[in-house]
């Protein structure tokens, strides 16, 4: 969808002024309204470019001041009032409520003959939709291999003014439940206009980090094909501080959702790019594993659990019964606590005292609860192989909440 921004540009608008709310100018339009009646709110859904000549409301300014509070908690992306005889200027009231909303506002002269304005934004709207579309198909063919070979990726892509040219990653934002932002007695309906403002609010936010960046709505997320950002000093972490900003930017206009980010490695060869996109999806597995919500994750940050969420359940399973099975049943059946015992030593690397203060126990305890281990898991906490498989057997048996 086109930004405001791009909307107040197009020729037939270049009479318009923008009179309030110039912070909103990053909001999407998906459609264009010229509608002049005393109450408007039950014919716009969100996202309409509103026009309006002012004819059939009340000259006191109290009924403007009130569309503009509905429109604006019914998240339009603005209003234009054509300034004339119904109303001969805005109201200092209804500008400094836009304001204070971030509202755009903007006044159009009588002459201007509004047929052919929205006549011309709407047919911006239909063009940028097509070129969306485009777009979209553009990221599947990277993403997906669909068939077509890169050079002809790289044209289209060069087509509508995205360079490949540099190193990307693939992000994944990722939303657990879009229902449970909605009331109970809510329709599909609902919910199909639910997910088209959270794609309209997340395209807004990422717009003002890159200036081009591929993106589709699939299922239940949002999946961004975006340059690499370095940090300060070259770290190479923009994208991560970027992406914990949309996460942000989205859990205020949407609280009651649940969100993350997973990030894949960046890559120069687009060969690279399902692999990069395989990598972002394993992160937001882990944020699953780690009971996350409103995370971002990079799968180079999640170390030794790029191995372990790529492998098949049930070798997982195997390997968990095969290092701590039996310590398991012995705490069933006799209703002891080693496996929590043993969690928590190698938490503390080993260190019995540190350890025996964090369960409330004497040393003396602990001592005898550690060489039990021992001997039912056949492991020695002295020999490091024997570490590590006790720790991995203990990370696996939390990804599969055993």
């Amino acid at each position: 969808m086109p930004s405001l921004k791009e909307i107040i540009n197009l020729p037939s608008l270049r009479k318009i002024k923008m009179i309030a709310g110039r912070d909103g100018l990053d909001r999407m339009v998906n459609w264009v309204h010229f509608l002049d009646l005393p109450d408007v709110l039950p014919w716009v859904q969100g996202g309409e470019l509103l026009f309006i000549t002012g004819m059939g409301l009340e000259k006191d300014g109290e009924h403007l001041l009130n569309l503009v509070r509905g429109i604006a908690g019914k998240r339009l992306a603005g209003l234009v009032i054509n300034i004339g005889p119904y109303i001969p200027e805005t109201p200092a009231s209804v500008i400094q409520l836009a304001d204070e909303l971030k509202f755009p506002v903007f006044e159009l002269p009588w002459e201007v003959r509004l047929v052919e304005v929205t006549y011309d934004v709407s047919a911006y709207i239909i063009k940028k939709q097509m070129e969306e579309k485009s777009v979209g198909d553009l990221l599947e063919n990277i993403l997906f291999n669909t068939g077509c070979d890169f050079a002809t990726l790289v044209r289209r892509a060069d087509y509508y003014g995205y360079d490949l040219s540099i190193p990307h990653q693939v992000g994944i934002l990722r939303v657990s439940d879009f229902g449970t932002a909605l009331p109970d007695e809510q329709d599909e309906v609902a919910l199909m206009k639910l997910k088209g403002a959270f794609e309209r609010t997340v395209r807004e936010i990422i717009s003002i980090h890159y200036r081009k960046a591929l993106a589709m709505f699939r299922v239940d997320s949002m999946i961004f094909l975006i340059p690499e950002e370095a940090g300060k000093k070259g770290d190479k972490n923009g994208n991560l501080v970027i992406a914990r900003e949309v996460i942000t930017a989205c859990c205020n206009k949407f609280p009651k959702l649940t969100l993350n980010i997973g990030l894949g490695s960046s890559f120069s060869d687009f060969g690279l790019a399902k692999n990069s996109y395989k990598q972002a999806r394993l992160a937001l597995k882990y944020a699953d594993f780690s009971h996350s919500q409103n995370g971002v994750y990079r799968y180079s940050d999640i170390g030794v659990y790029k191995l372990l969420l790529g492998l098949d359940s049930q070798v997982l399973e195997a390997y968990y019964q095969e290092s701590l099975g039996e310590l398991m049943e012995y705490d069933t059946v006799h209703g002891t606590e080693l496996v929590p015992t043993l969690s928590e030593y190698l938490k503390q690397n080993c260190n019995t005292v540190q350890t025996a203060q964090n369960l409330f126990i004497h040393k003396n305890t602990l001592t005898y609860r550690i060489k039990k281990i021992e001997t039912i898991t056949a492991k020695n906490f002295s020999n490091m192989q024997d570490r590590v498989t006790l720790q991995m057997a203990l990370i696996i048996g939390e990804q599969l909440d055993v």
